[in-house]
């Protein structure tokens, strides 16, 4: 293997490092910006916690804005993810597919408490797998181009 090709895979690997970890907080940070938006006494988004191994936020209110604040880590990830649209290279861009699909796949759980159906999860679990992988096979091809 040359070294531009390791180069190449080894950037693409950081990119989507960097690419999960920065939707998974945004996805977070939109609950907690929604919380304090619809005047939640606490909102915070804990990205790592020792005692429990998933991401969370932490909202303390009396709202009855909550289907908002669930929906609101798609929205949030969703902008984020029509950003990399704005991107010269063609295989940058199709990032954009890999983090929209990325933050509905996050929200399939937050779906149940919007909707009041499992069968939601699901189907949010399986569109946002799929147009992730999707995403993926078509970043990767481009930048194999590049």
């Amino acid at each position: 293997m040359s070294k531009s090709v390791a180069r190449s895979i080894f950037s693409m690997i950081i990119i989507n490092i960097l690419i999960i970890l920065s939707t998974v907080t945004l996805h977070e940070l939109g609950h907690a910006l929604s919380g304090k938006f619809f005047g939640c006494a606490q909102a915070r988004a804990v990205i790592f916690d020792t005692e429990n191994p998933n991401p969370y936020t932490e909202l303390v209110c009396e709202s009855n804005n909550v289907e908002k604040m669930y929906l609101s880590g798609l929205f949030l990830t969703t902008v984020f993810g029509f950003a990399f649209l704005t991107f010269d290279s063609k295989a940058n861009r199709y990032l954009s597919i890999v983090v929209v699909f990325f933050g509905i796949f996050l929200a399939s759980l937050d779906i149940i408490e919007v909707t009041g159906q499992i069968f939601a999860k699901y189907i949010f679990m399986f569109l946002g797998l799929s147009g992730l992988v999707i995403g993926q096979i078509l970043f990767g091809l481009e930048k194999a181009k590049e």
